[in-house]
């Protein structure tokens, strides 16, 4: 049986809490990452606690990594041997025999430089002349490459930027919030008003908030592509925890969607959604 990863507590497989400390237990291949807040793990890519509801935007506790090994001390450098004169051999000895070795060497170049006799000239007989011998042909050189210009770069999808993810996320939060709160007027002002079956989607909404209660909700951005400056496509998880008002049975559900935010008014909305199949 798994354990929890912070308290070490047994849990069921498929369980998404630890019933001891609350810690989140699904996506262990993404390493223990901690609230800064409450100390419990969260998933690395959550905005907000599931325990204590703090903002998680980059803050989260990352992984204690071990401290790096000590250095190993340098060797200690080996004593280069000293040059002792031989024994019974004074200090000008030395000169001496220096200053003799440099005079044999002079005389050595002397001797070589000046043995050899200068290569003799050809003479040409009296009226004649010698035709200078013909130069020798330059060797080909080969032609210098040619530069070549580099090759366009491949036409890629713009990233986000960051202004964007935050803009993206401040609407997402701002219907977390509303549902949370179940304030109907905060949840339609994040859709558009060309969302398709605008009205339905208004009367399923409070007809869920009639039957269940929030307890946790919390949401993650898997992906995000701009289509153009006022069009991107959002992929979302959701993970919902709720309560059934009449049988006070809790339950939990993992959502994912494909949302095409549009701006409208200088404001994100969603215009589209779709329910993506895991």
């Amino acid at each position: 049986m798994p354990q929890c990863p912070h308290c070490q507590t047994p849990y069921t497989e498929g369980q998404r809490y630890c019933s001891v400390c609350g810690s989140f237990l699904l996506h262990p291949e993404e390493g223990d990452t901690f609230c800064p807040q409450c100390g419990v793990r969260v998933s690395s890519r959550q905005e907000f606690c599931h325990e204590c509801d703090a903002p998680l935007k980059g803050e989260a506790a990352a992984p204690v990594k071990p401290p790096p090994p000590e250095a190993a001390p340098a060797a200690p450098s080996e004593a280069r041997p000293s040059l002792a004169l031989p024994k019974g051999m004074q200090p000008w000895m030395m000169g001496l025999l220096a200053g003799a070795g440099v005079i044999i060497v002079l005389l050595l170049i002397l001797l070589f430089t000046r043995g050899g006799a200068p290569p003799p000239t050809a003479v040409a007989p009296k009226g004649e002349t010698i035709a200078p011998a013909p130069a020798a042909p330059a060797p080909e050189t080969a032609p210098a490459p040619q530069a070549v210009a580099p090759a366009p770069p491949a036409e890629t999808a713009a990233a986000p930027s960051e202004a964007l993810k935050e803009q993206i996320q401040t609407a997402l939060s701002t219907l977390r919030e509303a549902q949370l709160n179940k304030d109907i007027a905060k949840f339609m002002s994040v859709y558009s008003l060309t969302f398709p079956d605008l009205e339905q989607k208004q009367a399923n909404t409070l007809k869920a908030w009639e039957d269940f209660d929030y307890t946790n909700l919390v949401y993650t951005i898997d992906k995000m592509q701009p289509v153009d400056a006022d069009n991107v496509t959002v992929w979302v998880t959701w993970y919902i925890d709720t309560r059934n008002r009449r049988t006070q049975e809790l339950a939990s559900v993992t959502q994912t969607y494909q949302v095409v935010f549009a701006k409208e008014a200088g404001q994100w909305r969603i215009r589209s959604l779709q329910e993506v199949e895991e």
